[in-house]
């Protein structure tokens, strides 16, 4: 079975550094982008399972990298972050076509596994 491939989009080094490298550890591809407009370049060049964005980024946003993301032809499970608590944001997510959403906390990565896991058996 090939690993599954993941996009880590934020434009805060530490985390996405922390969650690129955790992954990577399980056993993931990773590529990792600091803002949404080099994730949309990587996006062109290579389909990915799964894209994990930060919500709020300077350039280009989550918001907007997910409706971009889902109009590629092969459109990735796109995992949405935020530091900022909103708790529409979890409907919005949905809603806009979005797989799952995850506030940033203590527990931020702990989450992204296990919402990872949860969709490569499903």
């Amino acid at each position: 079975m090939k690993p599954r491939t993941v996009l880590v989009v934020d434009d805060e080094y530490l985390i996405r550094w922390a969650i690129a490298h955790t992954l990577s550890d399980a056993g993931y591809e990773v590529t990792a982008a600091e803002d949404g407009l080099k994730a949309i370049e990587a996006a062109k060049e290579q389909n990915y399972d799964f894209v994990i964005t930060d919500l709020d980024m300077p350039e280009l946003g989550g918001w907007e990298l997910l409706d971009v993301l889902l109009k590629l032809q092969a459109p990735p499970r796109v995992i949405v972050t935020s530091a900022r608590v909103d708790h529409d944001n979890a409907r919005k997510v949905k809603e806009r076509g979005g797989w799952a959403y995850i506030e940033k906390s203590s527990s931020l990565i702990e989450g992204i596994k296990e919402t990872l896991k949860a969709a490569c058996a499903g």
